[in-house]
């Protein structure tokens, strides 16, 4: 894959990402900056963007993803479990609001 493809391929990520935050925040705020971990100011900013603005942020050469997993140890313990009893989706819901 050509270095341009993947920068393209990138920029369409973060405008599909930037108005799906957007949408998120405007439906339910409150829930859109726990799950986004977003303070309030970021959150106003983002749901006052005009389309133009999010589309020229968007084409920035890299992620605005931020994958913020928490620690790697207790991701894998969770995910590497053979003796979980079906309570995987609840551990790793706790460990993503804890994160």
């Amino acid at each position: 894959m050509s270095h341009s493809k993947t920068i393209s391929e990138l920029q369409e990520l973060n405008l599909s990402y930037l108005m799906l935050v957007q949408k998120l925040i405007v439906e339910d705020r409150d829930t859109a900056i726990f799950r986004l971990k977003i303070d309030d100011d970021l959150a106003d900013l983002i749901a006052d963007m005009s389309a133009k603005e999010l589309t020229m942020l968007a084409r920035q050469p890299q992620s605005l993803l931020q994958p913020n997993l928490g620690p790697v140890s207790q991701l894998k313990a969770i995910l590497t479990n053979k003796r979980d009893t079906g309570m995987q989706a609840t551990h790793l819901a706790m460990h993503m609001a804890s994160a």
